[in-house]
């Protein structure tokens, strides 16, 4: 199983778009996490990452903001969501026959929210 996790800064100009493609075409991850895609998913054009063989399956929570962490997955994957807040999403997936729990984070600056963080991963 392979994974991508970029902090993007931005997904909707074409450098980084392409640029995207191109880690995606070279190195054939299982999963991508995008960190920071600045702009809302539903505007994002999801016939372009469908015949690259991906679909969006989850992204993070934070009240009234977007979402800043994007969890895709290839079109044959199908994982089970467990819990998402403002810094994680966390979910399972079953692989030949062996079921995986795996956080994708995007952890706050402030100590107190990490250690919140860290508290509820441990508990998970």
């Amino acid at each position: 199983m392979k994974a991508i996790y970029w902090n993007i800064r931005g997904i909707a100009n074409s450098p980084s778009s392409l640029a995207l493609k191109r880690l995606i075409l070279l190195h054939k991850p299982d999963f991508i996490f995008i960190a920071e895609p600045w702009m809302n998913f539903n505007q994002f054009p999801a016939t372009w990452l469908h015949r690259l063989g991906f679909k969006l399956f989850s992204f993070n929570t934070r009240d009234h903001l977007l979402p800043n962490l994007w969890c895709i997955c290839s079109l044959y994957l199908d994982p089970i969501l467990i819990d998402s807040d403002s810094q994680e999403v966390t979910f399972t997936i079953n692989l030949n026959n062996t079921t995986l729990f795996l956080s994708t984070i995007y952890a706050s600056t402030s100590n107190i929210k990490r250690k919140e963080l860290w508290h509820k991963l441990s508990t998970l």
